[in-house]
């Protein structure tokens, strides 16, 4: 080793150790910062500045509905499509809903019972589609149709190969007439073998009676042995008639297995009937396009994950409509089957619909807050579509009707009342005679509201029509430190 080499090892030997140094802060510095994100992540709200409040919550009476003050004359409230509660009018005189508004809420109308779905009952390519969303279409209508040459080319093998089965038969118990007749000579050659063993019988006894060395003992012996030589020729003609009629027989039992077989393929040619005419997508209903799941070149198939595979097109009938209903929990227990209701919508803004609670569903929705009612509309507009947003007013059920399962303790109260809301006095802002404005606490925000203001007052408390829901937070003062959205951490509550 040179010198220079010796000299260029000594001077390197230092920078390693400093370089593996540098890298081993490299671990410890990443767990230092995961460590402070975690702690960012988990306590990062309470390090943030927030302005303290004080709150005090909304005040739910359940009044009865002859009381003014808490029953307006307008006809009681309606929720909103944020839950909280709009004016209403009551409904006119002679309307199928009669007595006191018991409550509101809102919904969108859908098919009654359900949707009804055009499907495809086998797996294809979808060639045509005959129809588009919102169109019209009636039972048996052609809605689509798939490519079918394959179909087409499985029907034609089909009915070939029925046809050969036909030929093959056909030409298998053509044999049973030969047959036939070949017994028949059998019998009629019986009857001349019988005639002949009869004659040489006679010759041979005729032989015997004479005297003695009358004949030559070898005429004797010959006439003799001709008898049992007819004898065996009678047998055997008799036996021919035994194998002649198994023949036949045995073509009968053929012919009964081609029959067989020629109804397998009956069926098989019917299967492939059946689906070539199942590429001709029919709607099963008179009604109206809700969705349309085909366009062509788009695949359809059965036994496959998505429930909608095989569906082509969503149909709905206009004249069979009903409304799902979200109903408050609050407002449940005043719910029963047969109950009159009255729906309106934007669309229509100066109709009103005649409806009747069918069912109420068998689960509550726990986020929302809600259960929900299935509500037939009687004699629906036609412009009324799925989806659309309605508002629907509930009225007094009529004697007979069945009421919620979860409301029979409550239900005399709650045909006879309805929810009302108090808000404190001190947290309106700017009150006026009919409206005002409060700051809610809306989890750890502060969100401006308005309010719509009755006309009842209790303890300080002030009735509140539309703005609220039950459950809310209201700030208290002082609100100068307020702004919409602004953080805030409750200090304490009234």
């Amino acid at each position: 080793m040179s010198l220079d080499q010796l000299k260029n090892t000594d001077s390197d030997a230092p920078g390693a150790p400093r370089r593996r140094r540098g890298r081993s802060w490299l671990l410890p510095g990443a767990l230092l910062v995961g460590f402070v994100i975690v702690f960012a992540l988990l306590f990062g709200k309470r390090l943030l500045p927030a302005v303290p409040v004080s709150v005090a919550p909304v005040i739910t009476l359940r009044s009865s509905a002859s009381d003014g003050s808490s029953a307006p004359a307008t006809g009681g409230t309606r929720p909103a499509d944020d839950g909280t509660a709009e004016d209403a009018e009551p409904p006119p005189p002679g309307a199928a809903a009669a007595g006191p508004l018991l409550f509101q809420a809102s919904g969108w109308v859908e098919p009654d019972p359900y949707v009804t779905y055009a499907t495809t009952l086998i797996n294809g390519i979808i060639d045509k589609v005959r129809v588009l969303e919102g169109e019209t279409v009636k039972k048996d209508q052609t809605v689509a149709t798939l490519i079918d040459d394959d179909a087409r080319l499985d029907v034609q093998e089909a009915r070939r190969r029925l046809l050969s089965l036909d030929a093959q038969r056909d030409a298998h118990c053509a044999a049973i007439p030969v047959l036939e007749a070949q017994i028949a000579a059998a019998r009629k050659s019986i009857v001349a073998e019988e005639t002949r063993l009869a004659e040489l019988e006679d010759s041979a006894h005729r032989l015997k009676k004479l005297p003695p060395g009358a004949v030559p003992a070898l005429d004797l012996s010959q006439a003799l042995l001709k008898v049992e030589r007819q004898v065996a020729v009678v047998a055997e003609s008799a036996a021919e008639i035994p194998r002649l009629e198994a023949s036949i027989r045995k073509i009968d039992a053929e012919r009964e297995a081609l029959d067989a077989r020629q109804q397998e393929l009956e069926t098989e040619l019917a299967r492939k009937q059946l689906a070539l005419d199942r590429t001709v997508v029919k709607a099963p209903i008179d009604g109206i396009v809700l969705r349309l799941h085909a366009a062509p070149g788009k695949k359809r198939m059965l036994d496959m994950d998505d429930p909608k595979s095989a569906v082509v097109v969503e149909l709905y009938d206009p004249e069979k409509l009903q409304a799902r209903i979200d109903v408050p929990l609050t407002e449940a227990a005043g719910l029963a089957v047969g109950q009159p209701v009255r729906l309106t919508t934007d669309l229509l803004p100066n109709a009103e619909f005649n409806a009747t609670v069918t069912r109420i569903v068998g689960e509550a929705d726990l986020q929302r807050n809600t259960l929900q009612v299935k509500v037939r509309i009687h004699d629906p507009d036609p412009r009324l579509r799925p989806e659309m947003l309605v508002r629907a007013a509930f009225y007094p059920p009529a004697s007979g009707a069945s009421a919620a399962p979860a409301g029979n303790a409550a239900r005399g109260s709650a045909s006879s009342g309805r929810l009302t809301l108090f808000a404190p006095v001190e947290a309106l802002v700017g009150p006026s005679q009919s409206t005002a404005r409060a700051w809610i606490a809306d989890n750890d925000r502060a969100r401006m509201r308005d309010l719509v203001l009755g006309t009842a007052e209790r303890d300080g408390h002030r009735e509140v029509r539309d703005g609220l829901r039950p459950g809310d937070l209201l700030i208290l003062p002082p609100h100068d430190p307020l702004k919409p959205g602004a953080r805030i951490r409750i200090t304490s509550r009234r």
